[in-house]
């Protein structure tokens, strides 16, 4: 069966290939996207073949991001005019990812609170469970700094290499600005390194829709139903609370902030969003994520190489804000407490804190649980029993991580826009 498996994937690859020759790239991803889930449903457990190459295609994408990643981000910093702009850029991604999160948080926690999520429920520990040991705080800040950047590169750590980056990007721009010119022969390494990336990423992108087969073939067939269907209310939710916030919450913003429409803009970045679902992975994402912004939306490459970096670890509103409140709540109900308006605050309030806290920690959505359900005085061990629908969940969760992410850069590239603008010469009327 796994073999049947494997030749009917690649039947529907070849009419995906036909298929892209005469519509548009990105709605050939939906068909592959639908074609995918239907291979799953058909050859449920027999997919091992498939997921081969599905693990391939992620695993060179992956490859992709660490080089991605340095070239990017270096030559977006000297590329900007001043380090005062870079200060001002740096916190206005910063904000506008952890206010998402937070937008996000209150999303998350009204679906929990008006669905009553969890009341009758009787949750057992699952046996073997074994908690995740959250890392204190100090310990998240001193490793945000490599004292090997070559292991970081082999560990797959994005904050000491983004770190990294930034502080070689401003030490060649305060080298240029003390000797000009002396930068010129690195300027131009970085350059050549830069358009080698993209162009191996573009030929990468090509191939997207066909991962996209292989990959919900293999997350659909390979899931549990056994293990979905006591929380499939949950799964409900996580998916109701993270469409609602990339496709209203997000749309506000885009249309009230960024004076953008938001009906155009989801249809230029629906590929990034596409693998972000299917692949369940913000820095897998990441080199479409940039083509999306600044080929399609016009936004600066200097802001989308910025900001996407710094989105795949910090807000994420997905894992860290629709996601938290749902279990939090879901467990305080089971568990037979009262969960007043206090509570459902320090939640809210929490889910910016814990993104910032568990930044760069691998386990993503679990991990990001536990440090809430430590925060909140709830037994840890419960976290358990939300492992089996993780990886479910985690299709919606991280394609609202990259999307808010997406916005962010948006916003951030219009107010720089406007400051643009507001700060050109403004020309004098000229004398009769």
């Amino acid at each position: 069966m796994n073999l049947a498996t494997l030749l009917v994937s690649l039947i529907a690859c070849y009419f995906i290939y036909v298929l892209n020759r005469k519509t548009n790239f990105t709605f050939t991803s939906v068909v592959a996207l639908i074609v995918g889930i239907v291979i799953g449903l058909v050859f449920k457990g027999s997919t091992s073949y498939v997921a081969v190459l599905g693990t391939i295609y992620t695993r060179v994408i992956s490859m992709m991001v660490i080089p991605l990643l340095m070239v990017s981000l270096i030559k977006s910093i000297y590329s900007m005019q001043s380090l005062k702009q870079l200060k001002k850029i740096g916190s206005k991604s910063l904000f506008w990812l952890l206010f998402q999160t937070f937008l996000a948080a209150i999303v998350g926690a009204a679906l929990a609170v008006g669905s009553g999520i969890g009341k009758g429920s009787h949750l057992s520990i699952v046996n073997g469970f074994k908690a995740e040991k959250i890392p204190h705080f100090t310990e998240v800040i001193t490793d945000f700094f490599s004292d090997n950047l070559f292991t970081s590169m082999a560990e797959g750590k994005v904050i000491p290499i983004v770190f990294f980056s930034i502080i070689v990007g401003i030490a060649v721009v305060a080298l240029s600005s003390k000797r000009p010119g002396s930068m010129k022969t690195f300027k131009s390494f970085i350059d050549d390194c830069h358009d080698i990336v993209y162009q191996i990423i573009r030929v990468i992108i090509k191939f997207l829709p066909y991962s996209i087969i292989f990959l919900m073939a293999d997350t659909i067939g390979t899931s549990d139903a056994k293990a979905l269907m006591p929380l499939v209310t949950i799964i409900v939710l996580a998916f109701v609370g993270c469409f609602f916030h990339m496709y209203v919450t997000d749309s506000l913003l885009l249309k009230f902030v960024a004076k953008r429409s938001p009906v155009q803009y989801f249809k230029n970045i629906m590929p990034a969003q596409l693998m972000a679902f299917s692949s369940r992975s913000s820095s897998g994402t990441l080199p479409l994520y940039v083509e999306c912004l600044t080929k399609k939306e016009g936004v600066s490459e200097n802001i989308a190489n910025f900001v996407g970096p710094l989105g795949t670890t910090v807000g994420m509103s997905g894992c860290a804000g629709i996601w938290p409140p749902l279990l939090s709540i879901y467990a305080m109900n089971s568990l037979g407490m009262n969960v007043s308006f206090l509570q459902i605050a320090v939640i809210v309030l929490l889910c910016p804190v814990v993104s910032l806290g568990t930044a760069g920690v691998p386990g993503g959505g679990i991990m990001l649980a536990t440090a809430m359900f430590v925060t909140l005085g709830l037994p840890v061990e419960l976290v358990s029993i939300f492992a089996g629908i993780d990886a479910f969940a985690d299709m919606a969760r991280t394609t609202t991580n990259v999307t808010s992410s997406m916005v962010a850069a948006t916003l951030v590239n219009a107010s720089e826009n406007k400051v643009a603008v507001a700060d050109s010469p403004k020309t004098k009327p000229a004398m009769a």
